[in-house]
């Protein structure tokens, strides 16, 4: 059974990035899935606000840069691959180099043959003009833990 949550806002958004954040123990590598507008960048702010606070002065899209790396222990990458066309790509932006860090990926479909690496997946989907509605989908034994306590984070703030 698949759960969803409800996000009322922008604020409420950026509050569960940071909620995801905060359920990390180690080293993850995280999607995160939406159309344009879903919500994935401030997502993606507030876990890096939580993750990495040292890079929060530097924060931005990378979706020219293709990889925001903000210090921390370990460095959070904040990767959006929209533009990317494969894995060859993935590999000349130095990602499988990166895995033994935190890892956040927007667009992750976009190199679907690299979704073996992703331990779990946030997916956003606007609910209208009444904010977003936010599932996980857990890929790797890390990713179902980190989901679980991620989940009674989420419970716990409605």
């Amino acid at each position: 059974m698949s759960r969803t949550w409800h996000l009322a806002d922008s604020d409420a958004t950026e509050a569960a990035g940071g909620l995801l954040a905060a359920a990390l123990d180690d080293v993850a590598v995280i999607g995160l899935r939406g159309d344009l507008g879903a919500g994935k960048t401030t997502f993606a702010r507030g876990f890096v606000a939580t993750a990495a606070p040292d890079g929060m002065f530097a924060f931005s899209s990378p979706t020219w840069s293709i990889v925001n790396t903000c210090p921390g222990s370990p460095p959070v990458h904040h990767l959006d691959l929209y533009r990317l066309a494969g894995v060859d790509d993935l590999e000349s932006v130095g990602f499988f180099e990166l895995l033994d860090d935190i890892v956040l990926i927007e667009w992750p479909d976009r190199v679907a043959e690299a979704l073996d690496e992703i331990d779990l997946v946030v997916t956003l989907d606007r609910s209208g003009a009444a904010g977003r509605t936010l599932a996980l989908e857990r890929r790797t034994p890390r990713g179902e833990a980190i989901a679980t306590r991620f989940a009674t984070a989420l419970d716990t703030t409605d």
